[in-house]
Order: C-alpha cells, then structure tokens, then sequence
C-alpha cells in the first residue's frame, strides 16, 4: 500500500462521515453499487484492504476490496468481492472444516460463466472469508427491478450461460442450493454464477449443521424445501425459477409467506399465468422451463442438457441497454490507492498483528523483578524489627560458644577476638517470583539478608565471609516440536501428499498445540492437517495457502 499518497477521494466526491479512512467517494459508491464502510467493518481482511460493502446475506457479510500492497491507479479488474462468513457459523468448528472441503472443490471449478476464487482463510481476527473476482455488472434481480420483463432472447442466452456455469460447479461435486436472480451476475461478457462457495458438496451431505436450511424459498427445489437429498437435479429446478422470474419478472411459485411458499413448491404445479406469459414470448423456452420444473427429479434435463436446449434458438447479443449501460461504466472505473494515516495504521496493525511473543514476556518480566525486589526489601525490614525488639536473655541465647556446631547457616570470622566472641548470623530469604509464560525458566532467587545486630562489632573486626548458597535455575526446556526427526528438508508439501514429510509437518503442528484430527500424525495430508496448517501460516504473517514451502518449514521449525 503506498504511503505517499495523501487521503482523499478516488474521484473527487464527498466521503461519508461513517469512516474518515474512505477510498472511494459518494459517486464510486454510487456506481459501484456498493455501501459506505462502518466502524465495526474490519479494515482488512487476509491480503486484502476493504474498501465498501456490497451487501450481506444469511449466510455472511460481501465486501468490496483489494490488494493491499496496490499503489496509484488501478481498476475495477483489481478488485474483489470478499466475503466474511457469519461469526454463529465461523465459530463452529464443524462448518469451519465443512466450508474448508467445499472452498478447496471451489478452487477446481474453471467455467467461463463463474466468478473465479481467489483466496480464503480463516485470519487472526477469528474471519472466516473468501475473495472471488469482482464482476462490474447488475445482478439478474437488480435487472428485472429496472427493466422488468426481459425479452425471450435474454431468456435463452442467460439459459445457455448459466446451464454453462452449472455444468462446471457440478463437474467437481459442488450442489449450488442458493441458485437465485440475485446469485446471478450480468457482466460485459456474460453472466456470472457467484456464491457457491458456502454451498454444501454433494459428498459432504452428513456435513449438514443440524437446523441450518440454506436456499431461498421462491427458488428452492421440492427435495430442498421438503428437507431432503438435494443433487444437481435441484440446481435445475432452480434454473427454471430463475428464468421464469427472468422473462415475466414473477417467480413461478408466487409470493407470500415461507410456509405458503414451500408449500407450494413441494405440492402445486407451477403458476399457469408465469408459463403462459413465457409460452406467449417463446413457446420453446416455455417448454425448456417446464422441464426443469418438474418435481421429478429424476425428469429434468441436466444442465449440459439444458445447454444443448439452447442450440438453434439465437441469444441476445448484449443486455438491455440500462444493464449494458451499468456494466460498461463499472468495468472503466479508475480509482487511486490512498494511505492509511500514520495514526490509522497504527491502530490497524495493533488490531491485526499478533504480539511478538519476545516482546511480551520481556514486558511482563519486568514487573516480576521488581515485584521480587520489593518482596526481599519487605522480608528483610521484618526480620531486622523482629531481631532489633528481642530481649537481652534471648540475644544472648542465640549467640553459639566457640567451638560448638549451629544447626543455622552463620558467617564467622577468620580470625576471632575475645572481645567479641559472638560469631555474626547471616539470615538467607528466598523469594520465588510467580512463574513467567513463555519460554523463561522458572525457580527462586536466594538472596541474603543481614539483620540488624544488637551492637556493632568492633572496628578492627575481621570482614564476615558468607556461606551461604544459591540456587541454580533450571535449564530451559528443549521445544517439544525439535523431538519431530521424520524429514529434515523442504519440499513443497500440499493437501492428499503422502510420506515423511507430511508427518514431520503433523508432529511439528501437534506439539505446537494445533489440533491434527483423531487420526494423528498419520503421514496422510487430509482436510484436518490443512486446516491446521493455514491455522499456522495465519497466526505468523504467512500467506494462507495451505501449502507447506520453505518459509512455511523454516517457520514450523523456528
């Protein structure tokens, strides 16, 4: 991020009062599309500067942003949608490993009709996000509130577009479940299918949280709506949903209240007056959108058969003119990477940089030692009043004759006079300060303490000499993780590797106190070990990719 640039607006429009450290001014936000930032909004989230919000959902909050270290101008193309999951379902550590399985299905889905993931992670600040590739269009919902109705022609080519991008989701196992108006984004070059991300995968079904419905009524399928086994036949029967409301501007289950609505899904055909308007504007698509409507599952096209539908039939070649419009001047807009204040950033790396563990124990020493000076100082006043207001016949008992054993420690002289036969008593305190954290060692500090006498030696006595003893601190413990020895070098080691390595990077993890799974070190890199190990990157300034590199080892084995 450039530290040259003075604050001030991308564009010259007037910054919202909600947080003095805005980027983009009134109009960006207007033509974006997006939100002003509030103060509970995080200024940065994994590599990423938060610009604005987008909006939010049941499921968590989008925002606006980009690259942190951006510097001048850049573009909408470097800009990204990221979106922080819920803190009820991020601290659940189940939905945690769920979202984990799902983000790394999402990696491999490379369709031209899908916004591309980026990155992930679950930060230092307990965020769980991900951060896909900003598309500089309307939504299909924002489309239809403007335009209304959409012409038969828009129809086929959303059909063949979005048909496209669930061919590509279900080619890695991925059921959407939330396939809506608003999940459907219409770019300069086509539609995008966008938040699939937090959608469950086919394979993970019993990774289900108990309670959790996830969907929109109106466009859900009748398994989904009934609570049962939801494939990619659902995302169908959602299509066909999604292009009705598309050419009519009305959902073809209606409206009213969730249970009306899901009602109707499970038990009610279609409304008869949606598909006649559709059946009115194109007999085909009408035909196209009752065979995705079945409540067969087993009856509807799949999606590549919806794409083969579409062959013959001409698409629009570009979007109405107010949803063009839109998506050509968000795709041109050029904004200018502004400083954080000195005093801003301050507060930004005090709230994301995790404390330097030397740092902070040598803080906390430094009350320890004067709190065991202060401890010596006290035991030392009280053993000299209790010495200075004994008695005469008790002083004199506690004098030991020439010649005889005490049972105390005592520091006598070399070389003893007759007029002063009575040997000086050195009273040793020990004073054992509470333990520190971290990696000091532990143990007491044996100081001396010389009371106060009844009467002072004479000034040709010969120096006292003292016998007493300290104790030696306790050597500082070895790391538990030095004791891992099953592979000593770097190879990049990533998630599904097999072999030493992999156990090296589990035994090292463990013994830092990371959670590997029920199955241990294993040698088996599965979704525990990744999880754990992007736990570790985040937690020392790495980059959260779950690989383990040689700045990943040299860290693990630091």
């Amino acid at each position: 991020m450039s530290e040259r640039e003075p604050a001030k607006p991308a564009t010259g429009g007037q910054h919202t009062t909600e947080t003095p450290m805005a980027e983009l001014s009134a109009d960006d936000l207007a033509l974006l599309g997006a939100e002003p930032l509030r103060r509970t909004d995080p200024p940065d989230i994994g590599p990423y500067r938060v610009l604005a919000r987008l909006g939010g959902g049941g499921m968590g909050r989008l925002y606006l942003g980009r690259a942190a270290d951006t510097e001048g101008t850049y573009g909408a193309g470097s800009l990204v949608a990221v979106k922080v999951i819920r803190s009820e379902y991020a601290e659940d550590e189940r939905f945690r490993r769920r979202f984990e399985r799902e983000i790394e299905a999402v990696r491999r889905v490379h369709g031209t009709y899908t916004a591309e993931l980026l990155d992930s992670g679950f930060g230092r600040d307990e965020l769980l996000w991900m951060a896909t590739a900003y598309v500089p269009g309307l939504s299909l919902a924002d489309a239809i509130e403007r335009c209304g109705s959409l012409p038969a022609p828009v129809g086929w080519r959303l059909a063949r577009e979005i048909g496209q991008a669930l061919t590509a989701i279900a080619a890695v196992g991925i059921v959407h479940r939330d396939l809506k108006p608003s999940n459907v984004l219409l770019g300069p070059d086509g539609a995008r299918v966008i938040d699939f991300g937090v959608a469950h995968t086919a394979d993970a079904s019993s990774l289900t949280l108990t309670g959790q419905h996830l969907g929109t009524p109106a466009f859900m399928s009748p398994e989904q709506a009934d609570g049962r086994e939801a494939g990619t036949a659902s995302d169908v029967f959602s299509l066909g949903s999604v292009l009705a409301a598309a050419v009519t501007g009305s959902a073809p289950f209606g409206e009213g209240t969730t249970g009306d609505v899901i009602h109707r899904i499970i038990y009610s055909p279609p409304n008869e007056q949606v598909i006649a308007e559709v059946a009115r504007s194109d007999p085909d698509l009408a035909e196209l959108i009752g065979r995705c409507l079945d409540k067969d599952s087993s009856r509807r096209p799949s999606p590549q058969d919806v794409v083969e539908a579409t062959r013959g039939h001409a698409p629009a070649g570009k979007w109405p003119d107010a949803v063009a419009g839109t998506a050509a001047a968000r795709a041109g807009w050029h904004g200018k990477a502004v400083a954080v204040p000195s005093m801003d950033q301050l507060t930004i790396l005090r709230r994301t940089k995790p404390e330097d563990p030397k740092e902070a124990s040598g803080r906390r020493r430094w009350p320890l030692v004067v709190g065991a000076a202060a401890a010596v100082a006290i035991a030392g006043a009280a053993i000299a009043l209790a010495a200075s207001g004994e008695d005469a016949a008790r002083r004199q008992a506690a004098i030991t004759p020439a010649g005889s054993h005490s049972s105390a420690t005592t520091t006598n002289s070399p070389h003893p006079t007759p007029a002063s036969p009575r040997p000086t008593t050195a009273v040793t305190a020990t004073v054992t300060a509470p333990p520190p954290s971290g990696n000091q060692p532990t143990g007491g500090a044996t100081v001396p303490v010389r009371p106060q006498q009844p009467y002072d030696p004479p000034s040709n006595a010969s120096p006292t000499r003292s016998t007493t003893t300290k104790a030696a601190p306790p050597a500082t413990p070895a790391e538990p993780w030095k004791s891992c020895t099953y592979y000593s070098g770097t190879k990049l080691t990533q998630y599904d590797d097999h072999g030493t390595n992999v156990k090296e990077v589990q035994c090292i993890l463990k013994a830092r106190g990371y959670n590997i799974g029920p199955s241990g070190v294993d040698g088996i890199f599965g979704y525990d070990t990744l999880t754990e190990v992007k736990k570790f990157q985040s937690n020392h300034d790495l980059r959260v990719d779950g690989q383990v590199g040689p700045q990943t080892w040299s860290a693990l084995r630091s």
